[in-house]
């Protein structure tokens, strides 16, 4: 039985949507941005792809089912309250983005902290100290309240929390990344991508948040444990993948448009062409269409032995986008200058199909890529899709709450006369899903290999 631990996601798989091989690449000590791109030319974007069992599906990739209770503290369920105490970040960076969000400590209901593995550590009171990284980058860290000298920190798990404004059901369809960011990446999971891990929350109590912590960009927080915290209804949690960041200068990002140079000329690898494009047939499935540098990360999922005096080798880097908030909609209107990507909107997402002619394999987003993909890639997509049927779709679609995402949706079912509307929504978005996949069953003229 597959067990979504850790070490199941650093094994790259050996077969045609494995890692390509190759010798890595160095990332020295005072790594320059154009010192990413052998990283790039390098990477892969596929894992094994994971046989799930329901609940796993359901639970996410941090839920281990032979010990259920020691990992409970790493992932969450829409039924869940998330205790935590605000960590200062968003403010201090260059491209915050949009998306109402916060990092937090993670707390006890009781009130203590969370370590990284899950331990419980109890402390009378707290502060927040801010110190700038190597990079010249603001960074908050948190340390025991009758720590005069610093000495102590206190290393809490820590993830990020996205929220809606105003609350639930009134809220901007702007925010409706708190649902499809849960749906993208559990779908990336499924079908063996690299993808972040996002989980529902019923809500989250926040001290030190106010009510409202990215739009007034708080840089600090002197709030005590027993101040009350501020309620965030129906959110998100988003950890990381457990990787280490390639980011000289703080940038850990990479372009579709090296990427598709590399693809071009010959110095990607035949296996991570099919990658790259399987990989884009599956983007296409959730209509994910920004081919931005900022939303995509570099990571290295395994590092070389180390030689003494010699630059660190990533031995297997890694390319993938990390914001996938951005999904289950359209590309905003040109004629709309100061609008912005509908999103988990199912009339904006239902004629968005994988293909622009299906006929002639043209992708509908190409992300700065070729047109056409490759047949090879398309047989990959083919055989990871088969895992999926109506059952698993409407599951990922249930435990992300598409049934709410979506008002317009909702008020329409309902005027309809849909005996359950939960139901019904949940129906559509599943559907339309399937008639994504069997778009790429069936597409004809993809590229010869």
């Amino acid at each position: 039985m597959f067990r979504p631990t850790i070490l199941t996601l650093l094994l790259l798989s050996a077969s045609a949507g494995a890692a390509a091989q190759s010798n890595g690449c160095a990332v020295p000590d005072q790594m320059t941005k154009d010192q990413k791109l052998p990283c790039v030319r390098a990477a892969t974007i596929m894992l094994d792809q994971p046989t799930l069992t329901p609940d796993q599906l359901a639970t996410g990739p941090d839920f281990d089912p032979a010990t259920p209770e020691k990992n409970r503290f790493a992932y969450f369920t829409e039924a869940d309250t998330i205790n935590c105490y605000f960590r200062p970040h968003y403010a201090f960076q260059k491209v915050p983005g949009d998306s109402m969000k916060f990092q937090c400590w993670h707390m006890t209901g009781d009130g203590a902290f969370y370590s990284r593995k899950g331990d419980v550590i109890r402390v009378d009171d707290v502060k927040v100290v801010i110190e700038k990284d190597k990079s010249g980058v603001s960074k908050a860290s948190l340390y025991p309240r009758n720590d005069d000298k610093n000495a102590h920190e206190i290393k809490a798990d820590d993830f990020k929390i996205k929220y809606l404004k105003p609350p639930f059901p009134d809220h901007d369809p702007r925010f409706n990344e708190v649902f499809t960011a849960v749906a993208a990446t559990r779908f990336m999971w499924l079908l063996g991508f690299p993808a972040d891990h996002v989980y529902p929350a019923g809500s989250a109590n926040c001290i030190g948040c106010t009510d409202d912590p990215f739009g007034k960009k708080l840089t600090d927080n002197k709030a005590s444990l027993k101040d009350p915290p501020s309620v965030f209804k129906v959110v998100n949690a988003e950890r990381e993948l457990p990787w280490d960041e390639i980011n000289p200068d703080d940038d850990e990002t990479w372009s579709w448009t090296d990427a598709a140079r590399f693809y071009a000329d010959g110095e990607w690898t035949h296996q991570q062409k099919v990658q790259y494009d399987a990989y884009r047939l599956a983007l296409g499935l959730i209509h994910y269409h920004n081919a931005l540098p900022q939303q995509n990360r570099l990571d290295c999922a395994e590092w070389a032995p180390q030689t003494p005096g010699q630059s660190k080798v990533c031995s297997k880097p890694v390319i993938y986008v990390h914001d996938m908030g951005s999904t289950f909609g359209k590309k905003r209107s040109e004629l709309d200058l100061f609008g912005t990507n509908p999103r988990g909107i199912f009339s904006a997402w239902e004629p968005q199909t994988v293909f622009l002619n299906p006929a002639t394999c043209e992708l509908r987003a190409t992300l700065l890529g070729d047109k056409q993909v490759l047949k090879e890639a398309q047989d990959l997509m083919i055989q990871r899709l088969a895992r999926v049927d109506h059952d698993t779709v409407k599951t990922v679609f249930r435990v992300s709450r598409f049934n709410m995402t979506d008002q317009e949706q909702v008020r329409r079912l309902r005027s309809s006369g849909a005996q359950n509307v939960d139901d019904a929504a949940l129906e559509e978005w599943t559907t339309t899903f399937l008639k994504r996949i069997e778009e790429v069953r069936t597409a004809q003229n993809c590229k010869a290999n």
